[in-house]
């Protein structure tokens, strides 16, 4: 199959989204591109258990001792109709689902495109109506998605006013969505000092930052501190479950 290394990228979501598109077009014009995608997918199917623990290598080996012959297959036999593009569809996507979990990070990226890409006035820890004025402006710069001019704004706020919390959660979410995490993460550590009727949520927010940077041991750390969230019922607690699957 000359075309292995071409369906194998599509697979491996390593094409471009013109390519994807040029992909999934040759299915439809091509009954013998179509015939090959779902020779591939057949011989996946065949080599799960194997594929999980050699990984792509092992499938790889698996499908040169077993290349098909050219034969009239199922694909030819519904080529009169699109469902040989449902078919391969429904069988990528069911692998897709069962054999490709979420990572980590891609569910941190969920998280923070979800609940932290603008910041209501009220959001967060309850402060005095003066600190509060004093946000606004960078709120602003956030939610108009000028994270570096928002980051120094609360920066600025956060080192004049050392008993601002607010300042430094909407820092740490502004380093956060610049990928900073380093800075975003010295934020919400910070925030563990902090003793207010308001359930903190440094550990929710310090996991979530170590999930996205994804350095050696940070996923171990995330976890440890996910599970501190529900053990303690922390702020975010009711969101870990989401990052934990």
């Amino acid at each position: 199959m000359e075309s292995l290394e071409y369906i194998d990228n599509y697979f491996n979501g390593e094409l471009s989204a013109d390519e994807v598109r040029q992909f999934e077009q040759k299915i439809a014009d091509d009954p013998a591109f179509a015939e090959e995608v779902a020779d591939y997918l057949s011989m996946l199917q065949a080599a799960t258990e194997q594929l999980r623990e050699e990984k792509k290598k092992g499938f790889r080996e698996i499908y040169q001792q077993n290349k098909p012959r050219p034969t009239v297959s199922l694909v030819r036999k519904l080529w009169s109709s699109v469902a040989v593009a449902a078919l391969v569809a429904g069988i990528f996507f069911g692998w897709q689902i069962f054999n490709k979990p979420l990572s980590s990070e891609q569910r941190a990226d969920h998280y923070i495109n979800e609940k932290l890409p603008k910041l209501p006035v009220g959001m967060g820890i309850e402060g005095k109506n003066t600190a509060d004025d004093k946000l606004k402006g960078g709120i602003e710069l956030y939610n108009n998605d000028k994270l570096p001019q928002a980051l120094d704004y609360f920066q600025n706020i956060a080192q004049a006013d050392t008993a601002n919390e607010k300042a430094r959660i909407y820092a740490g979410f502004a380093a956060l969505r610049l990928g900073k995490y380093d800075i975003a993460f010295d934020y919400f550590k910070q925030l563990e000092s902090y003793t207010t009727d308001y359930s903190n949520p440094a550990k929710f927010y310090q996991a979530l930052t170590l999930m996205k940077r994804n350095l050696p041991g940070d996923k171990e750390q995330a976890i440890k501190l996910l599970h501190e969230v529900q053990d303690k019922d922390l702020e975010g607690k009711q969101d870990v479950e989401e990052l934990l699957k």
